[in-house]
């Protein structure tokens, strides 16, 4: 079934509810449907807010129930010593010719507090 009847059959489905709302939970079918549905949305790029549109439902509603929309897993991270990084870059010329670099902030303007 393709994309567009697979949202017509969820929507129609829906539709043949009573109201729902807070404390009236979906039938577990449906749901797993509808988060197959936004899993797959996703997969193709679109938006959770996007399948909400879709299938007549509050986008928050399929976030809540598809986590796995939020995040893919686990991305590596790497942390670097901003200090180091931020003290490499430091470098002063004065008008008079002098050059100052590699301080970090605090020595250096302890050193200019100084000259000055």
């Amino acid at each position: 079934m393709n994309r567009q009847h697979e949202a017509q059959a969820i929507r129609a489905e829906l539709g043949q509810l009573e109201h729902r709302g807070r404390g009236r939970a979906y039938p577990e079918k449906l749901r797993k449907r509808m988060i197959a549905y936004v899993e797959a949305r996703r997969a193709e790029g679109a938006a959770t807010r996007d399948a909400g549109d879709e299938l007549g439902m509050d986008w928050r509603t399929l976030l809540r129930w598809a986590p796995c929309a939020t995040s893919a897993g686990f991305e590596q991270v790497v942390v670097r010593d901003a200090t180091a990084t931020a003290a490499a870059r430091l470098v002063v010329h004065t008008p008079g010719g002098l050059r100052i670099e590699g301080l970090d902030l605090g020595t250096l303007a302890e050193l200019v507090r100084k000259l000055g």
